[in-house]
């Protein structure tokens, strides 16, 4: 097949960037003809760029002429978007429909129906946009907290709503908790066809090492992520405290803005890793007797435990989002109350005691985020169909 895929990359490098480069690459290495639409904001950081970036964000006249010129060139069998936001703009959506390809669109976070794409205010779970509509971002600046930069992803998600942009596009969801909030909020304010929503996990890519068992693995626990409240740290700092000479050891891998209180608040248990290449940080993963997930928003895709079952290690997640519908309590983790260290230091205290099939974690996990299983599901949503 050939293949056009369209992304644009954000000033600072994140997660959609490595899923855009990791599906890319397995597409190639299958054997298809890539094309690629790939710009950056980095390109209107300045300038005259810089000040039609408001304009362009809402309609980039010349990113669809781009887009139109690069279809009716190469002919794709099939067109996948990934990020539009700022620069390419929805403009390119409606572009790639209106040739009569088939179009994909994945769905990193939930920009379609809030500005900031990650539900979250002070520090807190939000859904004021999609109950209550789009101009809640613009009371509580949620963009960045600008109004301005706010007004401008608001005004160009509110005019492709009226435009219908993502009718008739094949969207797909990270999983399955995310497709059931989008299917609530699309319910309210339809934006999209329902029934072409579809569940497509991001692939996960770890070492393929042995499965160390349960009884083999060190009497340690893993915190991997930023160092921000956000991510719970201080929740499991003060259940650690709580813990006192009965915790496990506790590596925390990261770095953030709450690393240096992290460090100086953080009692005789805790070692600090600081930020680790991939492989090392997988390395202690497997080892460990668990991965700590205490997130306090939705996620997008939760990626630390995805990694840690694909390494047969169970993961204590707070019960919110997609980090709780991670797990499935005693057979590859717990959950606990998000943000509560009493309840975060009881769920460490009960799989202490556990016992946990860590070969079978692996092997459920693996064939859910495997390479091939992913090669496969790019292949369903392109075709309709499986590989011959």
């Amino acid at each position: 097949m050939k293949i056009l895929l369209i992304h644009c990359h954000y000033r600072l490098p994140g997660g959609e960037d490595a899923v855009f480069a990791a599906e890319r690459a397995l597409l190639e290495r299958r054997g298809h003809t890539v094309i690629v639409c790939e710009h950056s904001n980095e390109e209107a950081a300045h300038g005259l760029a810089k000040l039609l970036l408001p304009l362009r964000a809402v309609w980039n006249r010349a990113a669809v002429r781009e887009v139109r010129a690069l279809i009716a060139r190469e002919k794709p069998d099939a067109i996948h978007i990934h990020n539009t936001l700022l620069l390419l703009s929805p403009a390119v959506v409606r572009a790639a429909k209106q040739s009569g390809v088939p179009v994909v669109q994945s769905l990193h976070n939930f920009r379609l129906f809030c500005p900031n794409g990650i539900l979250l205010r002070d520090g807190k779970v939000c859904e004021d946009c999609p109950h209550h509509g789009i101009s809640c971002a613009l009371r509580h600046r949620c963009y960045r907290g600008s109004l301005a930069q706010t007004a401008v992803v608001a005004a160009a998600y509110a005019l492709h709503r009226r435009l219908g942009t993502w009718r008739g596009v094949t969207m797909v969801a990270l999983t399955e908790f995310d497709r059931q909030k989008l299917l609530e909020f699309n319910r309210e304010r339809p934006l999209f066809d329902a029934e072409r929503l579809v569940v497509k996990p991001n692939p996960v890519c770890v070492e393929n090492r042995e499965v160390l068992l349960w009884q083999e693995r060190k009497p340690q626990m893993l915190f991997a992520g930023r160092l921000e409240e956000l991510k719970g740290l201080p929740t499991v700092l003060e259940a650690w405290q709580q813990l006192g000479e009965n915790a496990p050891q506790l590596l925390v891998a990261g770095e953030g803005p709450l690393g240096d209180w992290a460090r100086q608040n953080a009692g005789p248990k805790v070692r600090f890793l600081g930020q680790l290449p991939p492989a090392e940080l997988h390395r202690y993963m497997a080892e460990s007797r668990a991965v700590i997930a205490a997130s306090l928003c939705y996620e997008s895709f939760a990626l630390v435990p995805a990694e840690a079952h694909t390494l047969g290690t169970p993961v204590l997640a707070s019960d919110l989002g997609n980090v709780g519908a991670s797990v499935r309590p005693g057979i590859d983790g717990l959950r606990f109350a998000p943000g509560n260290a009493a309840a975060l230091a009881g769920a460490v205290k009960a799989l202490s005691a556990m016992q946990f099939d860590c070969t079978a974690i692996a092997a459920a996990a693996r064939r859910t985020y495997s390479e091939e299983e992913n090669y496969r599901a790019l292949l369903r949503l392109y075709t309709g169909k499986e590989e011959r």
